[in-house]
């Protein structure tokens, strides 16, 4: 289902009666929902009626009971959600464990096959009560939840906890930047979070349509770094800063965030955040010295239980009593986290390693240049080099030799990609950040060309 009262409802009525809820990204196509249904061994269906053709050709394999339809039903094989509605309410209390699984989210898939990350009762609600608190939300506020809620983005550190705070909700699905200036003007928003990429289109858009009066007073950016250029120009239109954290699927939200009240430092991932530890480790697990880079492994009260039926990936992920976050990064003196890249995007020169943020933090600088995504392309000398994808301001035009020489001023030459490629749009993947897996495929083919 796409962001909807139904979905929301669904979801609560599954925590309600001990079911596991396992919302699905509206955009899956056929496949993705057969292979995560078959996965989970699903039950019950409930779908949109744009996407009944998809839910239905899923109805004669597997276990599945029932099968609702939001909208219109033109089927016999789906029953209308409003049935649901009309039956009574439930005449004995389900005690259930805390540790009972409640929640499964599938990941975006960017690497490999879609892993479910499930979620216990205890986890889903410590999840959504850290967020409650990161952003201080109460009664007076009034959240627009436009990620979809299908991801942990949406549905536990947005929707959640403001219903949790006693919020006001306005639900949109993805609002395109006029949408979202049009819904806070309209209901008096206060609170506003986006993924990084959205936040840049967000800022473009007032820049050229600027509003004179906002009742909006706290916005995140996420799933990516905010580059300092970023920070500045919202700071420009808002006269305060936007907050900037990193989460995963995994942790059910953030586990580092800049605080709503307090300092805050441009670039940084922040401070960790309620009932979360954080520690940034060598390949022995022992603490590496302030300003050295490292893994970031957390405990938290929100972390995932495992992986759905998949014990080999859960021991990865779990190991010696830490969640092991494929993060790297490192702690300032005040205790601050900063990223420095994933260890699997990491691009070894000769052996030096490249963080493909930091290039892409200057790239983003550059006043022509919309969007950058850095990847890794094999070279027979140096082993992988860096290489730009590059989305430039519409109407604008700037050439491979410029960014190479605005890049060479500002960072080390090694770190200066060797190739710029130009996109009219950088492609997204399921949950709306910049889809590096296609990227990286893209930039593959390309030096496979070139070898021939």
């Amino acid at each position: 289902m796409p962001n909807c009262v139904e979905a929301v409802v669904t979801t609560l009525a599954c925590y309600q009666i001990g079911a596991i809820a396992v919302p699905l990204n509206h955009r899956y196509v056929a496949e993705e929902v057969a292979d995560v249904v078959r996965r989970v061994d699903a039950l019950l269906i409930v779908c949109d009626a744009g996407r009944n053709d998809v839910a239905g050709s899923l109805l004669e394999a597997g276990n599945i009971r029932a099968a609702f339809c939001i909208g219109e039903v033109n089927d016999a094989i789906f029953t209308p959600f409003d049935v649901l509605l009309d039956h009574d309410p439930l005449d004995r209390h389900v005690a259930m464990s805390p540790g009972a699984p409640a929640l499964i989210l599938f990941t975006s898939g960017s690497t490999g096959r879609p892993k479910g990350v499930v979620h216990s009762h205890a986890g889903a609600f410590a999840a959504i009560d850290a967020s409650r608190r990161l952003f201080e939300m109460n009664d007076s506020d009034v959240v627009l939840v436009g990620k979809p809620i299908s991801h942990a983005g949406g549905l536990e550190t947005q929707l959640l906890p403001a219903l949790h705070a006693g919020a006001r909700v306005v639900l949109a699905m993805k609002p395109s930047p006029a949408e979202a200036v049009s819904l806070i003007g309209a209901h008096s928003v206060t609170q506003y979070g986006m993924l990084a990429s959205d936040l840049l289109d967000f800022v473009e858009f007032l820049e050229g349509c600027p509003v004179k009066r906002t009742t909006l007073k706290n916005s995140i950016g996420s799933g990516d770094a905010v580059p300092h250029d970023l920070h500045q120009r919202f700071r420009d239109l808002f006269g305060w800063e936007v907050m900037e954290g990193c989460g995963m699927t995994e942790v059910g939200g953030y586990y580092a965030a800049n605080p709503r009240s307090g300092r805050r430092k441009w670039g940084s991932l922040g401070l960790p955040v309620a009932d979360t530890q954080i520690r940034i480790v060598n390949a022995e697990m022992s603490d590496v010295d302030i300003g050295q880079v490292g893994e970031i492994v957390i405990q938290a009260a929100s972390q995932t239980i495992g992986y759905w039926q998949d014990v080999a990936a859960t021991a990865e992920l779990l190991r010696n009593g830490w969640l092991h976050t494929g993060d790297l990064g490192y702690r300032d003196d005040d205790g601050y986290v900063w990223f420095v890249g994933r260890s699997k995007l990491m691009i070894v020169r000769r052996g030096s390693n490249i963080a493909p943020a930091e290039v892409e933090d200057v790239l983003d600088e550059h006043p022509q240049v919309h969007a950058s995504v850095v990847v890794g392309m094999a070279d027979d000398r140096d082993g992988h080099v860096p290489v730009a994808c590059v989305a430039l301001l519409p109407g604008h035009c700037v050439s491979e030799s410029e960014l190479r020489e605005f890049v060479a001023s500002r960072l080390a030459a090694y770190k200066n990609p060797t190739r710029y490629f130009f996109f009219d749009e950088l492609p997204r993947n399921g949950t709306g950040k910049f889809d590096r897996h296609r990227l990286q495929e893209f930039v593959d083919r390309a030096a496979d060309d070139h070898r021939r």
